[in-house]
């Protein structure tokens, strides 16, 4: 009979894995800062005394209770937070997944003592000693232990977490104090928050860096608030009944001054800063663009203060009370604030998006007659002083834009005049040095040249009927973006009418209503999702980061992310891309450009299976001697290889699709392979059909040859 040998883990494990999880002193204290985040608290303190050799970290976090301690923070590799996803009191995202935290801690210090008091228990504290070298010398990983100690107090305690950091390993320096503020600077709001207000405590997170070493501080926090200093443009202005003096200035640049009137004024005071941002190429202060990117779609947009308290409602982007967003999706081109001096073509091209501004407006409605806050406190009241308050920061937007066309329209100017002449044609330069070239030669240089020029016309005209396809094509990815954009609004107050449902269905007493509203509820949660899931198509389409920047992408995730974002249209047709190979790179190109090319694969390969009784697709990938190919796989009706070229030629369609299903939303306008065909071409790969194999009738190829 077989026995059964169990595997065992050498406590020498946590060293070994603290030292290639963490890599580096800082990155292992931004894992306690980030805990403390998910920790539901709103201020955490790191505290770095080097003459001590000691780190404390403290927070005002949820704490944890003894049994929270033994499950989650003593088990090494817990992974409770990438399955709780959202923090418990707040619904944060995650910062952490790996369990790692205590790991971080042990490459920090050889000594660790943990404080932590549960809001779910004020009265009890545990105390928590752990010597590092201990552990790693237990020999088994499950031997090696923490000394604790549960202390009770009828006065209580401030619930929370504190950790003390003895016998540092590193010594600190100027450069990793500036890498940690690195590492957790996008915590951290721009603005103060409400205290009362659920939505700002969500995103309230102060950190305070103390350090007996007072350069430290100096250079932790210039780090931490650089995102605030990267700015392009500042916008100043100030109000006082109804006149409104503003400055605008560029970064480097001085100042320039203009007063506005506000029309019909009832808003006695009021100002506001905002600061527009360019997250385009490399950023000042080691700021990455990506995170600077996801930071202003959390904390972007122009935020009101009444009073010095923040209103929730403002700055969220779903509440678009400045009509930035409405202005951009109805590509509106000229403001209708500015006056006559102040108006010029394409003068709201530059108007800022939401996702590049910073802005705090100020007010106060104990010192205003006409402004007043609803009772749920969270936004003002709809009045004449309210609609003057968005025009005082609306018409310092629209300047802006003026401004930004202006300076623009005088760097072309100025490139143009730079500029290099253009050269005439072959004929007019042959023509013009004819009496310097022998008869017999001219001759022949001239009807080469005939040729050649036929030749490139040809070509030309070709290229001219594929050209002539972007105009269509560009205006239906315009009206697809302002589409996506407008139901995207809508989503939100969708799902506010399903949260009223849901109330009403708790409150109300009659049955039969209860049951009408709950089945109303379903009916509209059911479209909802629907509608997110068709909406998903465009989700490539929203960052025009993700069309400029071109890179080697890898194979199986992008196509693994388009397969989910055309769930809706696959009508649960499975799609298999386990045969592509993991560590295949793409052809270097953008996510908008694989996007368009997988998207139209895939809604091919449904419209070719409406008939088949069994519908599937797999994707596959090989490697012949450098030549790489992806191969889409369907069981639909098939393609006759033998003219299969010219399903690629525009509005070329062989699947006939009834007039009621194409109701349904089946079917195309035979364009897509034409665009497949366009965008592989241009990226360096072919596409083709191919012999399918066995169990499947219809194959897709993209074939590339990788250099050696």
């Amino acid at each position: 009979m077989p026995e059964n040998l169990y595997f065992t883990v050498d406590s020498a494990l946590l060293e070994e894995l603290g030292e290639r999880l963490v890599g580096k002193p800082y990155i292992a204290l931004a894992e306690l800062v980030k805990n403390s985040y998910d920790a539901d608290a709103t201020k955490v303190t790191i505290e770095l005394n080097p003459e001590k050799n000691c780190v404390i970290v403290t927070d005002n976090g949820h704490g944890m209770t003894f049994k929270e301690f033994e499950d989650f923070w003593m088990r090494i590799g817990s992974t409770h937070k990438r399955k709780q996803r959202i923090s418990r009191n707040f619904g944060r995202s995650m910062t952490g997944s790996k369990g790692v935290g205590r790991l971080a801690v042990q490459y920090l210090a050889k000594k660790l003592t943990l404080f932590t008091t549960s809001e779910k228990d004020l009265n009890s504290r545990l105390e928590a000693y752990v010597n590092w070298e201990e552990a790693v010398k237990a020999g088994e990983l499950t031997q090696a232990s923490v000394e604790y100690e549960i202390i009770t107090s009828e006065e209580g305690f401030e619930k929370g977490t504190q950790i003390v950091l003895m016998e540092l390993k590193h010594d600190w320096s100027s450069s990793l104090i500036q890498g940690l503020a690195q590492e957790i600077w996008w915590l951290q709001p721009p603005f103060r928050s409400h205290i009362k207000a659920i939505e700002d405590l969500q995103k309230a997170f102060e950190i305070t860096f103390i350090s007996s070493e007072k350069d430290y501080e100096d250079v932790f926090n210039k780090q931490i608030k650089a995102i605030m200093d990267i700015w392009h443009c500042k916008l100043v202005g100030r109000n006082i009944n109804g006149k409104v003096s503003l400055s605008l200035e560029y970064a480097g640049e001085i100042p320039s001054k203009i007063n506005y009137t506000i029309p019909n004024c009832d808003l006695s005071n009021g100002d506001f800063e905002i600061r527009i941002y360019h997250l385009t190429r490399r950023q000042p202060h080691h700021i990455k663009v990506g995170k600077a990117r996801e930071y202003f779609n959390q904390f972007g947009g122009v935020h009101v203060y009444d009073g010095g308290f923040h209103l929730p409602y403002y700055g969220d982007p779903r509440n678009d009370w400045l009509m930035i967003e409405l202005a951009h999706s109805h590509r509106l081109t000229l403001s209708q604030l500015l006056p006559k001096e102040f108006q010029i073509k394409q003068g709201l091209q530059f108007l800022p998006t939401l996702s590049r501004i910073f802005g705090a407006v100020n007010v106060d409605t104990s010192k205003e007659k006409g402004l007043h806050i609803l009772i749920t406190r969270d936004r003002l009241q709809e009045s004449v002083a309210f609609d003057n308050l968005a025009y005082m920061v609306r018409w310092a937007l629209d300047y802006y834009s003026y401004v930004e066309r202006v300076r623009t329209l005088k760097l072309e100017a100025l490139k143009t005049k730079t500029e290099k002449p253009k050269h005439t044609s072959f004929e007019e330069v042959l023509v013009k040095y004819q009496p310097e070239i022998p008869e017999n030669v001219y001759d022949d240089l001239y009807n080469d040249i005939q040729k050649v020029t036929n030749e490139i016309e040809s070509e030309a005209e070709e290229i001219a009927k594929r050209v002539s396809l972007m105009g269509p094509l560009a205006t239906a990815g315009i009206t697809s973006l302002a589409y996506q954009h407008e139901t995207k609004r809508q989503f939100f107050t969708i799902e506010d009418i399903i949260e009223q449902l849901g109330q009403l269905t708790f409150e109300t007493e009659n049955e039969k209503i209860r049951s009408t509203l709950n089945e109303l509820k379903q009916a509209l949660s059911s479209w909802l999702e629907r509608s997110m899931l068709t909406n998903s198509l465009f989700s490539y389409y929203i960052d025009s980061e993700n069309l400029r920047n071109k890179k080697r992408f890898q194979a199986k995730k992008i196509i693994d992310d388009i397969t989910q974002q055309v769930t809706s249209l696959a009508r649960g047709i499975p799609i298999d891309t386990s045969k592509i190979d993991e560590g295949l790179l793409l052809p270097e190109a953008s996510l908008v450009e694989w996007s368009s090319i997988f998207q139209n694969v895939f809604i091919n390969s449904f419209n070719a299976m409406i008939d088949s009784e069994n519908k599937f697709i797999e994707v596959s990938s090989r490697n012949m001697d450098r030549t790489i190919e992806i191969i889409v796989q369907n069981t639909g009706s098939g393609v006759n290889l033998k003219d299969s070229e010219i399903l690629f030629e525009p509005f070329e369609r062989r699947v006939e699709i009834s007039s009621e299903r194409r109701a349904l939303g089946y079917g195309g306008t035979g364009l897509g392979l034409t665009i497949v065909r366009l965008i592989a071409y241009n990226i360096g790969c072919k596409v083709s059909f191919v012999e399918p194999q066995k169990g499947f009738n219809t194959a897709f190829s993209l074939k590339w040859r990788e250099l050696e």
